[in-house]
């Protein structure tokens, strides 16, 4: 249960804290205080799974706050994820896979942070 949580935690560290960088990069000079409230989004979904990432392997003391804040965002996302998929329809059988892995991964990361937070504690 731990290194799965691990392997979730490290691809969306991986997949935000990239899109993070390049909002900012991106951007350019002038653009880059523009940019900024949106790559702060991004930046802080890595930031939190960086301490969960820290708390599962004993680097830090386990913040239980993080997990449950990482868990609601999960619970958020696969919300949207959802009206997305069912705005596009369910016709196309690329976006009914796409959608039920994403929606399926993201489920089984925001039940193994909570059942690992519940475990921490």
């Amino acid at each position: 249960m731990k290194i799965i949580l691990a392997i979730f935690c490290g691809l969306i560290v991986l997949f935000a804290g990239g899109c993070a960088l390049l909002l900012v990069s991106g951007s350019g000079y002038n653009g880059m205080f523009q940019s900024l409230p949106v790559a702060a989004i991004p930046g802080g979904i890595a930031a939190l799974n960086v301490l969960v990432l820290l708390a599962l392997f004993s680097a830090r003391t386990p913040q239980v706050w993080a997990f449950h804040v990482l868990a609601v965002i999960d619970v958020l996302v696969i919300l949207v994820l959802a009206a997305m998929w069912l705005s596009f329809g369910l016709k196309d059988s690329e976006i009914n896979v796409l959608g039920s892995v994403l929606l399926g991964g993201l489920a089984i990361k925001a039940v193994l942070t909570v059942l690992t937070a519940r475990r921490i504690t």
